[in-house]
């Protein structure tokens, strides 16, 4: 949810704005031991997510699977320079698998008080308590009633868990009315958000005619109308509507899925509303690809991974981000410079709340803006880890054969469905204009028809030279999406009546990749079975729902069956190929120990990779395979200059006033 203040208004135009051991000692050099053996008296540390300790241990945080959150919580610290040992670009252009691994760790750890996890403002000017757990947050359109339950999550996971420990979804929660919203998954997130700025990119080129990167009055009037996207070359188009401005608005007349905003010669205007409001004379676009859609502001709600992160980290768990990536806006046209996963972000409309006014001497943000005490309490290092694991998310798969594929299209062709669900979008490859693939890794996944089952294989979309490793940039055909990025009227069956009283009809075409898997469905959750879900469709969509109803039963039953093989998986543990070799290895060796069947556990790739325990003997006298970690130090780089934390309060070294005096809330106070 997108709670944050817009940055400073301008009034006018001319001013402008050892392994063995537990978490807390593994890391620990012979020049902390001292230390690190006073930290075993401390209490307990464990938790559900963070479980690091070897089977047989005694300990409780212990995990078989090593599927828990391993490494413990340490603010990731951003940096530009590879060469700095444990920042965030070293991890990300030396180690890129373990920031892949670290970014997951964020996206699913379990957060505690220790982090500061839910805000607590204390009594507002009525004397009511406010951020507190389960707390109301958020204003609706008619500037009062409250629009979700803030506080109420201690990881992404809780809401995005089907499958569990996935970028799932599922979840139906609270948000705009009793009716809740559906939590869509994240599989594929990095395609989502690279074409949403291809597309963004496109329009501004056929919009912006001058290249200043606004778009100014003559611009809009002379501009395509409708404005037209290819999807692919030679397929199909998707009307992004009109540039040009509405006469009683003053506000262009495009897609609900691009917001908006004003500026002038001093910048951007974040709180002008219309083309000539406090003074503006050009606007620019972004594609808000994230989110069902909402009427205030009207689009969705996040345009970029990046904030997709942030944002519900503060309005469910309380977590404030510090974000300097984003501000980094030297023209002040709303648009920052790439960040390190080369992403472009937008200040003008999604601003971290934590905005680093005021930073400690040793860097860090001391804002704290809900006053809980807890500061940086996610920092600029953690977003660039859990945007890389975002960006390089896995895309969901589809469990038949290309004849099966191919028949199901024809009949969602025929039924008029592609219409707004368009099967396939090219990633155009990096030139001038175009960023390329920014991935590193695709993991591609297909039905095996002779095992009957789905396997992966792990695609390298970089080159390795010398210590680097460098991401091609390549183009890349995104096959089985099936969405058109734009906003729809669907009329009654998808009505929402807000907790406000407000109606609700337009929604995001949903991409129905890993639909099969997407139990229940609709932006509400509502429907309960596929079929329900495709008669709800009205208004825009009414054409194709007829040609559904008309067809015989036997397409009807051809779409479904289609619809259902659209499916997520369980990415770690999906047999798959992660070594090129083609073959799927029944006993896959990982430093010298057998670690069972082949799959994707990016804990394999690391720059060292993760020494599992192996086989044990638990307590009925039944041997089973332990993959919890015995190099988890080296294998995390939890001795890195940058990573090492001696007290294990959060706050590594060289951001701690008091690095041998534990305090959760700052490196020094507890």
């Amino acid at each position: 949810m997108d709670f944050s203040s817009p940055p400073e208004t301008t009034t006018s135009c001319s001013t402008p704005r050892s392994d063995n051991a537990r978490p807390f000692d593994r890391f620990a050099s012979a020049a902390r031991i001292a230390t690190a053996v006073l930290l075993c008296c401390a209490p307990t540390w464990a938790q559900y997510a963070e479980r690091a300790s070897l089977v047989n241990s005694e300990e409780e945080d212990i995990d078989a699977s090593g599927r828990s959150v391993k490494n413990p919580r340490v603010r990731a610290v951003h940096s530009h320079d590879p060469n700095e040992l444990g920042g965030t670009a070293y991890f990300i252009q030396r180690d890129p698998f373990l920031a892949y691994q670290l970014g997951r760790n964020l996206n699913f750890r379990e957060f505690r008080s220790r982090d500061g996890v839910f805000s607590t403002f204390g009594p507002d000017l009525y004397g009511n308590e406010t951020g507190g757990v389960a707390d109301l947050g958020g204003p609706m359109q008619d500037e009062f009633t409250a629009k979700i339950t803030a506080n109420n999550q201690t990881s992404c996971l809780g809401c995005h868990n089907l499958p569990n420990g996935n970028p799932g979804g599922g979840v139906t929660f609270a948000k705009d009315s009793g009716f809740g919203r559906n939590s869509p998954h994240y599989y594929g997130g990095g395609i989502m958000e690279m074409l949403a700025i291809q597309i963004r990119t496109e329009l501004m080129d056929v919009i912006d005619t001058n290249g200043d990167g606004w778009i100014d009055v003559a611009e809009s009037d002379a501009a395509p109308d409708p404005l037209l996207i290819e999807a692919t070359p030679g397929g199909g188009m998707v009307n992004f509507g009109s540039a040009k401005l509405d006469p009683a608005t003053l506000e262009p007349q495009l897609n609900q899925i691009l917001k908006v905003w004003y500026g002038c010669d001093g910048g951007y205007l974040p709180t002008a509303d219309y083309m000539g409001d406090l003074g503006s004379d050009r606007y620019n676009i972004e594609v808000v690809v994230f989110g069902w859609g909402q009427l205030v502001p009207e689009n969705a709600l996040n345009p970029t991974l990046r904030t997709f992160l942030w944002d519900p980290l503060n309005a469910h768990s309380g977590l404030e981000s510090e974000d300097p990536t984003t501000l980094d806006d030297p023209d002040l046209n709303g648009i920052s410079e790439p960040s390190l996963a080369g992403a472009i972000q937008f200040p003008a409309t999604h601003l971290a709340p934590d905005r680093g006014f005021y930073k400690d001497a040793l860097g860090f943000s001391r804002d704290d803006p809900d006053d809980d005490g807890h500061l940086c309490e996610i920092s600029e290092g953690d977003l660039d880890l859990g945007e890389w694991f975002m960006l390089n998310a896995p895309r969901p798969a589809f469990a038949g054969t290309q004849v099966e594929y191919d028949a199901g299209v024809a009949l969602m062709d025929a039924m008029l469905c592609t219409q707004c669900h368009i099967a396939d979008w090219q990633i155009k490859p990096a030139d001038a204009m175009f960023t390329g693939d920014r991935r590193f890794f695709d993991f591609d996944v297909t039905w095996n028809d002779t095992a009957q089952r789905l396997e992966g294989k792990l695609d390298r979309l970089y080159t390795e030279s010398g210590r680097d490793y460098v991401r091609n940039f390549d183009g890349f055909e995104v096959k089985g999406l099936f969405t058109d990025f734009a906003h729809h009227d669907l009329g009654g069956g998808f009505e929402e009546i807000g907790y406000d009283g407000h109606s609700q009809t337009k929604w995001r075409t949903a991409p129905l990749w890993g639909v099969g898997s997407g139990f229940p469905w609709g932006h509400d959750g509502a429907s309960l079975t596929l079929r329900d879900a495709i008669l709800r469709h009205g208004r825009d969509a009414l054409p194709s729902k007829t040609e559904f109803v008309n067809a015989s039963t036997a397409d009807q039953e051809g779409v479904i069956d289609f619809l259902r093989k659209l499916q997520l998986y369980d990415i770690e543990s999906l047999p798959a190929d992660i070594d090129d070799d083609d073959v799927i290895s029944e006993n896959f060796m990982v430093t010298r120990i057998d670690t069972g069947p082949e799959r994707f556990n990016a804990e394999w790739l690391f720059k060292t990779p993760v020494e599992i325990q192996g086989m044990v003997q638990v307590i009925q006298g039944k041997m089973i395979r332990s993959f919890a970690a015995t190099n988890l130090s080296a294998a995390y780089g939890l001795t890195l200059p940058l990573r090492i934390d001696t007290d294990l309060d959060g706050w590594p070294d060289v951001w701690d006033a008091a690095p041998n005096t534990r305090g959760y809330r700052d490196g020094v106070n507890n």
